[in-house]
């Protein structure tokens, strides 16, 4: 016995045998945390998922949304987890997601930040049409367009002499919405201010065409707080009526349906309470 027991002492003090022993431990201990850690995430967790492929700015129904069972390392903090939180929102700007997939945050927004479907849920004059104007930083005055604010608009062409022209396209146009660049309402949380990329406002049918007709052209439209004076440096100023001749004359050979899209022939998107409201909105000079 006490030959076994020094026999034991010897067997344990020798390094090489401590050492061999602690790379044993080691490596046991590295198998069954990456085992633990590979089940972990392997281990299936249920999920909603897309229960088919749903376009872009599309609002989400029960009936696009299924739950499955997929590995808990496709689900990031960013994967929502609760039907009820996808059910009633709208696939974002330029989101499709494809049927079986996961549903991510950044993909989804409130009815209201999505881009369009303001013209549906505002309220302006019967047989106006909203229209969705391109805009940054610089052209809103370091974003100091706000929503129910009212703007002015002016052009700014070249003539076929080489005359810049510039006058006020339009007066008093009542601001809808300002959307950032993914169709969020820029103001919406007063904490986190977006980066304005989109307004949108109402006009009668003949000044949207007009509008469609400037975008065609790309021509350069500025806008500014009603009544603000704004520098006209060596511009020639002309009227509205002049810049209104100058974008049809620009497009009298184009076909009107590749500039536009169809206009309803009856917008009624509006209630008799509000159309006093927006009575004085729109005014071309």
């Amino acid at each position: 016995m006490n030959n076994f027991v020094i026999g034991l002492k010897r067997f344990f003090t020798n390094k090489n045998v401590v050492t061999i022993l602690l790379v044993l431990v080691i490596l046991v201990v590295l198998y069954f945390g990456y085992s633990s850690s590979i089940k972990k995430q392997t281990q299936p967790v249920n999920v909603p998922v897309a229960a088919r492929t749903i376009g872009a700015q599309t609002e989400i129904t029960s009936e696009d949304v299924t739950y499955k069972q997929v590995a808990s390392r496709m689900v990031d903090t960013n994967v929502i987890r609760s039907s009820a939180l996808i059910i009633g929102k709208y696939t974002n700007v330029n989101v499709t997601i494809p049927e079986g997939s996961v549903f991510y945050q950044e993909w989804l927004a409130e009815a209201e930040d999505v881009p369009g479907n303001w013209i549906e849920q505002l309220d302006y004059e019967k047989g106006e049409l909203g229209y969705y104007m391109d805009v940054t930083v610089e052209s809103t005055l370091g974003n100091n367009v706000l929503p129910n604010s009212y703007i002015d608009m002016y052009m700014k062409a070249t003539d076929e002499n080489g005359t810049i022209m510039f006058g006020k396209l339009m007066k008093n146009v009542k601001v809808l919405v300002v959307h950032d660049g993914s169709g969020k309402n820029v103001f919406a949380n007063s904490t986190e201010i977006g980066s304005p990329s989109k307004i949108g406002f109402a006009v009668n049918q003949d000044m949207y065409i007009l509008l469609k007709k400037a975008d065609y052209l790309n021509i350069d439209l500025v806008i500014a707080p009603r009544g603000a004076t704004v520098p006209t440096e060596d511009y020639v100023i002309v009227t509205s009526a002049t810049l209104r001749d100058y974008i049809d004359a620009q497009t009298i050979t184009v076909e009107e349906d590749i500039i536009v899209e169809e206009i309803p022939e009856d917008n009624t998107q509006t209630n008799d309470e509000t159309a006093t409201d927006n009575q004085n909105t729109t005014v071309t000079e």
